[in-house]
């Protein structure tokens, strides 16, 4: 019975722990992968390796992640009730049965990979269509950063459209698309709006004195510049000079958040040693655009550097406070988070390395994400499935 266990009895339960298992598991494919490349093979898919390996990684355990935090934190930022019991099982359940038969169809080919496509889609509108009626129903004075979500799920949306474009007719302009819709339209302001609302109340509560820094100008930046990268991108415009405000602007935020300082508090320090990766992302962004020569390390200085630490970080600490468990980073887990900065490092630098050498670099990073990831779900699996350590429902 639903009732009689924990790991139905919240939101982030339900879905961050199928979102671990779908990291660990897609990472274990990418390694496979590039263990492959090394021998001069390639997997058996009816997809091209890299076009695949772009749309799950944008879309196959992020929304997982997004999706327990919003249903748990949002009813929290909207006051309101959370979402029914039904409601927040059906919408990761939909996700991850359609993430399963599209990972199928990516190795077989035929309807198995439209199948999980459309299964999928139903389960991103069912988390947008939820996380909405959770917004209308608030008399919030302050909902920017819930329609601010709510808006990136739905460009969301149109990335899964433009996915389900390319899978259909064959044209990888669809891919593309989707691959920059999903980056910049979705994934980027979910991310950086979560950060506006979170890192200066997290930073307030660990440092003293602090005084919480987020003006609402600072959140249109934040979500317009990368929209705008992301509009340039499609259309095929230069945008170095833009990226070269982003760095700019984002430095600027890390060092006013008091990034120094964080540093004293471990748990505090990996969302904001996280959150340092944007303005090296972008300041890569900017080079790449003048000089060229970097190859995708641009990409993954944010997409690594900053979603998977991110990730690591915001998991990390949702899972220890609703656990039931003290809010700090024992030295397991701060070991694991510097891992996972080295790795990221490590995957960025490999762009920038003569050819013949990156794909055993790759395939180093790629195997030790998949290590990383392995300890942080043994860490983490387990307490989904345990009642709260304090006795507290949740």
């Amino acid at each position: 019975m639903a009732d009689s266990h924990p790991f139905f009895s919240a939101p982030h339960r339900v879905a961050f722990l199928p979102g671990m298992l779908l990291a660990i598991l897609l990472l274990a494919g990418w390694s496979a992968e590039m263990a492959a490349r090394v021998f001069g093979l390639a997997l058996p898919l009816a997809l091209p390796a890299m076009l695949a390996h772009g749309f799950l990684m944008l879309f196959g355990f992020f929304p997982l992640f997004m999706t327990g935090f919003l249903f748990t934190a949002g009813p929290r930022w909207l006051n309101v009730p959370p979402p029914a019991r039904g409601a927040y099982l059906l919408a990761p359940a939909l996700l991850v049965a359609g993430l399963a038969l599209w990972m199928i169809g990516a190795a077989v080919g035929g309807a198995w990979l439209l199948a999980g496509h459309l299964v999928y889609g139903l389960g991103f509108l069912g988390v947008l269509v939820i996380f909405g009626r959770l917004l209308l129903m608030s008399a919030a004075p302050d909902r920017r950063h819930a329609w601010a979500v709510l808006a990136a799920f739905s460009i969301g949306a149109l990335g899964w459209a433009a996915a389900a474009y390319w899978l259909i007719s064959g044209d990888v302009r669809g891919w593309l698309w989707m691959r920059d819709l999903a980056l910049w339209g979705f994934l980027l302001p979910v991310f950086l709006t979560v950060c506006h609302r979170m890192l200066p109340f997290f930073s307030a509560n660990a440092l003293a004195p602090y005084q919480a820094w987020r003006p609402g100008w600072l959140l249109a930046a934040m979500l317009g510049g990368p929209l705008a990268h992301g509009v340039f991108s499609i259309a095929g415009w230069p945008s170095w000079w833009l990226d070269l405000c982003l760095a700019v602007l984002f430095g600027y935020v890390s060092w006013r958040w008091r990034l120094m300082a964080a540093l004293k508090v471990k748990l505090l320090a990996m969302l904001h040693l996280s959150f340092a990766w944007l303005m090296l992302g972008f300041a890569l962004y900017a080079w790449q655009g003048w000089f060229g020569g970097l190859a995708w390390a641009p990409l993954h200085a944010v997409t690594v550097g900053f979603f998977l630490t991110m990730m690591i970080g915001f998991v990390s600490r949702v899972s220890l406070g609703h656990s039931g468990r003290p809010l700090e980073a024992g030295r397991a887990l701060w070991w694991l988070y510097l891992a996972a900065q080295w790795l990221a490092l490590a995957r960025v630098a490999a762009d920038a390395l003569p050819a013949e050498w990156r794909d055993g670099m790759y395939g180093f990073a790629a195997l030790g994400w998949l290590l990383t990831l392995a300890f942080w779900g043994g860490r983490f699996l387990p307490v989904y499935w345990r009642a709260r350590a304090d006795g507290k429902p949740g």
